[in-house]
């Protein structure tokens, strides 16, 4: 078996709880007028790879709890394929959709990544939660992706070298925590020290990424009215991945990830965010400046 992206992480159980005007205080109770229950995190950004036209798969342990059945139900619906070995519990993930920002309550079980077989299919490419685990294939681009949780880990072992990311992939809010800076810019090229491109998403304002030499290169970001922002950077670690593997430029690459997520956060009635590769392109005709955006998916 031979696939373009490997997705190396859990997939979670989203349940997403939609029109809520805030928060509830300790001991509160409020109404949602929405509840959207979909496959997230490493699922999100294999389905969006996918819609994109890459051949992409999550390798993973598969939950054996209701959890994880209900959710292998949710990824099989999808089209998303889903191989691992058995476990009995599964990451299940709360999203608070609030004032165009989210927060999330979640419960994440610890899982090993399977290195052996990641080999064993071959891929193209792969995006994996850091840290990074021992013994990734050589040949395969590796983008690194964080979340809160793993920036805590990180912060509690000594900094490692990142050299052989193709890219690390995270949020300014991880950025500022994990490097100890306030500016993005800074926070950027302070982790860039480590050896890789460091792409900072800044939601509606956009993206940048730092070198390890100091170089910045920004894109501005696409406002766009949102049903919710869950999910956003998963869409927007796919595009970045689709793009950079056909070998766009780096300015282009970020500009392409920033519309896809916002295009696709903007779609009305999807359970499951992502457009595909028409879609978004129709979408984004308007926001884009030449025919170098037509990306073709190359073998």
């Amino acid at each position: 078996m031979t696939v373009d992206v490997v997705c190396a992480g859990s997939p979670f159980l989203d349940l997403v709880f939609r029109g809520l005007d805030r928060l509830p205080r300790a001991g509160e109770e409020i109404l949602a007028n929405d509840l959207v229950i979909v496959p997230g995190a490493m699922a999100n950004v294999a389905y969006a790879l996918r819609r994109l036209g890459l051949d992409a798969v999550v390798c993973a342990p598969v939950g054996t709890d209701p959890a994880g059945r209900f959710l292998k139900e949710l990824m099989d619906d999808a089209g998303i394929p889903w191989l691992g070995a058995a476990t009995p519990r599964t990451p299940v993930s709360v999203g608070l959709p609030v004032d165009g920002d989210r927060a999330f309550v979640t419960l994440h079980p610890v899982i090993e990544i399977d290195v052996a077989a990641i080999a064993r299919i071959a891929p193209r490419a792969v995006v994996v939660n850091l840290p990074l685990p021992a013994g990734m294939p050589d040949g395969p681009r590796l983008y690194g992706v964080i979340g809160d949780p793993q920036v805590e880990l990180l912060l509690d072992r000594p900094a490692e070298s990142w050299a052989n990311l193709r890219a690390l992939v995270l949020n300014e809010r991880e950025a500022f925590r994990l490097s100890g800076r306030a500016d993005a810019a800074a926070a950027a090229r302070q982790l860039a020290d480590r050896g890789c491109l460091v792409v900072v998403t800044q939601g509606a304002r956009g993206a940048l990424a730092a070198w390890p030499d100091g170089r910045v290169v920004e894109s501005p970001g696409l406002p766009v009215v949102a049903i919710d922002t869950v999910g956003a950077g998963d869409l927007f670690t796919a595009a970045f991945i689709w793009a950079d593997l056909v070998g766009r430029p780096l300015e282009e690459s970020l500009a392409v990830a920033s519309a896809y997520a916002s295009h696709s956060l903007a779609a009305p009635g999807a359970r499951q965010k992502g457009l595909d590769r028409a879609a978004f392109l129709d979408a984004a005709g308007s926001s884009i400046s030449s025919g170098s955006w037509m990306l073709e998916v190359r073998g």
